[in-house]
């Protein structure tokens, strides 16, 4: 097992999740558990007029849930989920404080991209980040602080690469508690255009695509073992994340070979502080596409000593589509459910891959509460 006095590490605290699959955390994680699908032939048609293959949230969760936001000019559908199901999700981590002080948030964005390989730009309604930021704000049960939100723009891999920002909220700020999540969803006809014109989408006449899906997820992180979430007085830990870039990335200029070097240099900072070959599972960001699976296969291969044979490699995905930004959060989420369920101490890995360049993973441990206590407390007195 990794030295879990090495160095600080971020305990989850709550976790608040939405999918095509599940109204919340627990219901996702049981829906995955059993390989529940949220696939479905929709009407949006790709270019040769097959379906493309869709993983959405059903509409009566936006017309039941009582939420009142402001759209201003947007009138926009995606733009309103996006919306309502970071209010969902956010309200379903922190509902269980009893304390209303105002949290500080990472908050996952979209990626920069230019343009798709084919070179047409990216078009999406994803709302403006002032506009998402003042909605969650304004709803009064939600316990956010206005001047503490920082946004990261690094799309899929968001969720896991804000792990540096949180945990510098929490030890070098000072905070008790910090959120950290994303929320996203791929219902705009002209995203789902631009991707359909690279053939990445889904469909009865296409295997080697993905789903594209909508949810949100949201974890609430704390430095207090005390504070954090327990089963049988066993807590969730997040280590420092690895974090890197993939030069060969899916919309990466022509020139650029795909290695895998990025996620294999992610997952090794991860592992820096880690020994012995106790991981026991990953869960991954892997959608479908064939292309992730090759960094897969590297990063897993040139860190093998660390991992059980055989690995278990979970991808969620398989049940309620890609979510985008929101991918991080909720693997890692899922990871934290299943941990506090089983048996025994254990240590899983999550990874995250952007389309982007972006990489990270970040070991997530089950450890004994009442001796990551005595731990803190010693090294407060040496």
């Amino acid at each position: 097992m990794s030295d879990i006095s090495a160095t600080p590490k971020a305990y989850i605290a709550g976790i608040g999740m939405i999918t095509s699959i599940g109204a919340d955390a627990p219901s996702t994680a049981a829906a995955v558990n059993a390989e529940v699908s949220g696939y479905q032939l929709s009407s949006f048609f790709n270019k040769q007029g097959h379906p493309m293959t869709l993983s959405p949230l059903p509409d009566e969760v936006f017309t039941l849930a009582d939420i009142e936001i402001d759209d201003g000019n947007y009138g926009d559908e995606q733009a309103e989920r996006i919306i309502k199901m970071a209010i969902l999700a956010l309200y379903e981590a922190t509902s269980h404080l009893t304390s209303r002080q105002p949290l500080p948030l990472v908050l996952g964005m979209p990626e920069a991209m230019p343009s798709t390989p084919s070179g047409i730009p990216f078009c999406t309604d994803y709302p403006a980040p002032e506009k998402l930021i003042s909605n969650l704000v304004a709803q009064k049960y939600l316990p956010l602080r206005a001047d503490w939100i920082q946004r990261l723009p690094t799309g899929r891999a968001a969720g896991i690469h804000g792990l540096e920002l949180a945990m510098r909220a929490l030890y070098e700020k000072g905070h008790d508690y910090v959120l950290i999540g994303g929320s996203d969803s791929y219902r705009d006809i002209k995203r789902l255009y631009d991707l359909d014109e690279d053939e990445r989408v889904l469909a009865l006449n296409r295997t080697d695509g993905f789903a594209p899906g909508e949810g949100a997820g949201f974890l609430l992180l704390t430095r207090h073992p005390q504070l954090a979430l327990s089963q049988d007085e066993q807590i969730i830990a997040l280590h420092s994340p690895g974090i890197s870039e993939e030069s060969g990335y899916l919309y990466a200029d022509s020139d650029q070979i795909y290695r895998g070097d990025g996620l294999d240099q992610a997952f090794k900072r991860a592992l820096k502080e880690h020994s012995g070959a106790d991981i026991q599972r990953i869960y991954s960001s892997m959608n479908g596409e064939h292309y992730w699976a090759k960094e897969c296969g590297v990063a897993l291969l040139r860190s093998r000593a660390h991992f059980q044979d055989p690995i278990t490699i979970e991808h969620p995905a398989d049940c309620f589509g890609d979510l985008g930004i929101a991918t991080g959060s909720v693997l890692v989420g899922l990871t934290a459910t299943q941990l506090l369920k089983q048996p025994g101490l254990a240590t899983h890995m999550v990874y995250s891959s952007s389309d982007g360049p972006r990489r990270a993973a970040v070991l997530v441990e089950k450890i004994h509460r009442k001796t990551t206590e005595q731990e803190e407390n010693n090294d407060r007195n040496r």
